[in-house]
């Protein structure tokens, strides 16, 4: 299996924080979304270890701190490193200080006393630049649009507006040789350098799409990632400046068609480098259409996966695999305790196979206690039958509808792809929370999508 082994990634979404009006929930999305494709073996194909990702409670100020000292242990330990940094939360600007100082906002602040508990954008792009990296780029949402499926920005503290940071000051130490609106980013020197995108600009709204599955810079971002940006032919790998100039273009398309409103990315680039494999090390194939973002559709699977039929042992990494026909995996000798899903029963044909020591096995179903598949699916085949009688909006109908059905066929799946179930499941939970439905009808359904969601959780973790 190909990977971009030398690829590392922080990624940042504040979907909780401690003052709950300020929780901005639907950028998990996001994240969750990102990460996917990122570690995707044919999609970005970044090795599982090289990616960070900092939510909830973890994404305080110095959890993120943390989060920027492992990045840089990762770069000084490769020369070769190719970074991204990806942060969506909120980004403020405090009106009264001269020159303006700009503040992301981790999970931990409070209402009181933004300077000292909030993380200044100059201390974290400091922070980056300490990293000295050969190849960073840097990707900023903030300015969160309320009432667009986000949550509305409640109570916002007195002297201070939604803003992004400017790019500019990402761009420490290297001059921007293209900023936003500039042609020719192919001529630039490849190899190394800088790049830094920001969703809006100034104290523009960064919207998500109008199907609430992520952000509109997010989706495009992802589509740029997976061969949308029309790289060269025989390509494979996605530069920088493909991902810059195809972000720039479309997410204002985005923000028109769906909201009618202005949304223009910000951005400065110092330089081109690759920042991912183009699916997987393949490439795309003249005349072949782009995967869409929300394809993914590998199993939650990471390290060597088997499958055919064996006459004898299988060497994986100093243990020994042995054929479970039938089966959903593979069982090897580990150095130390492996849970593996296989169902209600399996079977170990053969004559002298050693599993685990002593030739024994332990199964233990206590995953699924109290919930089976057929009960899941029941849950969910209820709620698609209830959804077109509630009375939601077109749109919101849709993004339901397709979020039950995605997790509908990967739950029939030999290997689900659990993060990608309980992201979907979370979606329409919050979704049916706060749409407006016939009657309150919408907000009935929720229970019961929380019920799926607990049920998930247990027979997908």
């Amino acid at each position: 299996m190909t990977h971009f082994e030398h690829g590392y990634a922080l990624l940042i979404g504040v979907d909780e924080n401690a003052v709950a009006k300020w929780a901005l929930p639907a950028v998990a999305k996001d994240v969750a979304a990102l990460r996917e494709v990122l570690v995707h073996p044919e999609r970005c194909a970044y090795p599982v270890d090289n990616v960070k990702v900092l939510t909830g409670k973890n994404a305080t100020r110095q959890g993120i701190l943390d989060g920027l000292d492992w990045l840089a242990e990762c770069l000084q330990a490769d020369a070769e490193a190719t970074a991204i940094i990806y942060y969506t939360g909120h980004g403020w600007r405090d009106t009264v200080q001269t020159p303006a100082a700009f503040y992301l906002i981790p999970y931990d602040v409070r209402e009181t006393g933004i300077r000292t508990r909030a993380l200044r954008a100059a201390d974290f792009a400091a922070a980056v630049a300490g990293m000295q990296p050969r190849r960073l780029l840097v990707l900023l949402d903030c300015c969160h649009a309320g009432g667009m499926g986000v949550k509305e920005v409640a109570g916002m503290p007195e002297g201070y507006v939604s803003a992004a940071a400017p790019p500019v000051l990402f761009m420490q130490g290297e001059a921007g040789a293209v900023t936003s609106g500039a042609k020719g980013l192919d001529t630039l020197a490849q190899g190394r350098g800088r790049a830094v995108l920001s969703a809006s600009t100034g104290e523009q709204r960064s919207y998500i799409r109008k199907d609430r599955r992520m952000s509109i810079l997010t989706y495009h971002l992802i589509e740029a990632l997976t061969g949308h940006a029309q790289p060269q032919a025989g390509a494979r790998e996605v530069l920088v400046s493909d991902v810059m100039s195809y972000v720039y273009r479309k997410v204002p398309d985005s923000a028109q068609a769906d909201w009618g409103t202005t949304q223009t990315p910000d951005f400065q680039v110092s330089g081109n480098f690759p920042v991912a494999l183009l699916l997987g090390g393949k490439g795309l194939e003249e005349g072949a259409p782009a995967p869409a973002p929300e394809a993914l559709d590998a199993g939650d699977v990471h390290g060597p996966v088997l499958s055919g039929h064996f006459d004898g042992p299988v060497a994986v990494g100093g243990g020994e695999a042995v054929d479970l026909r039938g089966s959903q995996g593979a069982i090897y000798k580990p150095s130390g305790p492996v849970k593996q899903h296989f169902g209600d029963t399996f079977s170990i044909p053969g004559d002298g196979n050693v599993v685990g020591n002593n030739n024994r096995v332990t199964v233990d179903k206590s995953q699924t206690t109290g919930v089976t598949l057929e009960d899941f699916l029941h849950l969910l085949t209820t709620l698609q039958q209830e959804i077109p009688r509630a009375g939601l909006e077109t749109d919101v109908a849709a993004a339901v509808a397709a979020d039950l059905q995605v997790t509908a066929t990967q739950a029939r799946k030999p290997k689900p792809n659990a993060r990608l179930i309980l992201s979907r499941l979370a979606g329409v939970a919050e979704l049916l929370a706060t749409a407006d439905g016939a009657l309150g009808r919408a907000q009935r359904l929720q229970p019961l999508a929380l019920r799926a969601l607990e049920a998930a959780q247990q027979l997908f973790h």
